[in-house]
């Protein structure tokens, strides 16, 4: 299919993800080259258009060094585009998948830089809706946001993913434990907060959100709570804590910032874009956190996706590292409460366990998202190596 924009010449995608495709350009009236996004037409209706437009407008009028510049924003009928500065560097999902993950100090500078970008784009009115690591170009060794204001808040599983499940909904009821897979959604929705997956409005907190699911990916390699299908991302997000970096050999210090950042509720996150910045660089100079209390509560976008759900993918081998049977190699309970299964995603609870309860581990399997287990009674089981942690 011939993609065409007014007043540009396209050449061949750069790259392309959940919301749209983008393309470099070369401007028709003085041969200037940009960069086009052109949005996946089953995103676009009116009312999107007109946010679009009046979003990237505020976008425009910010001048800020970390901030792709928007030049243009057109659309007609089920179209819509930005025309926006062409950097020749890399995205830090690419820069992921070529060198893995960042130096923590590399990646506390990146993520503060972006973080401050974000701020200035907050005060200007534009909730950027889509941060993360594809979205954050660099120029040189300069992090620049772009893509604001691009992404549609979720209203619908479908529209949000780009899924078609209208008659594919056959594994609701069959007990299968994969559902739809994620392909190339997972790198939006994989960053998105609580809120956005249940259609709430959203604000400067969902993008603070998305910088700490952020900054886990730049810290550890991973996507934060990397899933496999749509349903087990959607439970994880609402049910599970923050991802822990120090999992996976990182200072621990950054445990505590990704855990407010990424706190269920938005009035427990870092109140601005600005103050996630400054407590980075506190944790990374090995300063001390202000402690944020958090209220224990179920978040209610489980039950407002209904989907029922079979939970996979988890944390990597880290956490099973040390031998069997010593007092170290216990595991914890971590979760308020979880299960023990008689096999990987099983719907056969072995026994039900509580916070703080020791479990003894036998050996990892199925990609480290379950343990082998042993209880205090003898009984062996499969537990989710999200709930069960050597430290919680």
């Amino acid at each position: 299919m011939i993609v065409e924009v007014p007043g540009y010449r396209l050449a061949e995608p750069l790259g392309a993800g959940a919301t749209g495709a983008v393309y470099e350009a070369t401007r028709l009236a003085d041969g200037a080259a940009f960069a086009v996004k052109v949005v996946h037409p089953e995103l676009v209706d009116p009312q999107y258009r007109d946010r679009l437009r009046r979003e990237a407008r505020l976008a425009g009028a910010v001048v800020h060094p970390g901030v792709v510049r928007v030049h243009e924003v057109g659309g007609e009928g089920d179209r819509a585009w930005l025309v926006m500065d062409r950097l020749s560097g890399p995205d830090l999902q690419c820069l992921l998948e070529s060198d893995g993950p960042l130096a923590p100090d590399r990646a506390v500078e990146m993520m503060a830089q972006v973080a401050e970008a974000v701020d200035v784009l907050h005060q200007a009115g534009v909730i950027h809706r889509d941060l993360k690591p594809a979205n954050i170009i660099l120029d040189g060794d300069r992090p620049m946001v772009a893509d604001f204001g691009v992404a549609r808040q979720l209203v619908s599983l479908e529209s949000s993913t780009g899924m078609d499940l209208s008659d594919g909904v056959g594994w609701l009821q069959s007990g299968s434990p994969s559902g739809p897979s994620l392909g190339a959604a997972a790198g939006t929705v994989a960053y998105m907060a609580p809120e956005q997956w249940r259609g709430d409005p959203v604000s400067a907190a969902s993008d603070v959100y998305a910088l700490g699911g952020t900054l886990f990916s730049l810290l550890t390699g991973e996507r934060p709570f990397n899933r496999r299908t749509l349903p087990e991302l959607a439970y994880a997000v609402a049910m599970l804590p923050p991802p822990m970096p120090s999992l996976y050999g990182v200072p621990a210090g950054f445990d505590a910032v990704i855990r407010r950042a990424m706190a269920k509720e938005p009035g427990e996150r870092y109140a601005t874009a600005a103050a996630f910045a400054d407590a980075l660089r506190t944790a990374a100079a090995g300063g001390e956190l202000p402690v944020q209390r958090v209220r224990r509560r179920r978040v209610a976008l489980w039950a407002a996706i209904a989907v029922p759900v079979v939970v996979a993918g988890g944390i990597g081998a880290t956490v099973l590292a040390q031998g069997h049977g010593s007092p170290a190699s216990k595991l914890t309970v971590c979760a308020e409460d979880a299960t023990v299964r008689d096999a990987p995603r099983s719907r056969t609870v072995v026994a039900k366990v509580y916070r703080g309860d020791q479990l003894t581990p036998i050996a990892p399997r199925d990609g480290d998202s379950w343990v082998h287990v042993e209880l205090a009674d003898g009984r062996t089981g499969w537990a989710l190596t999200d709930f069960v942690r050597h430290q919680c």
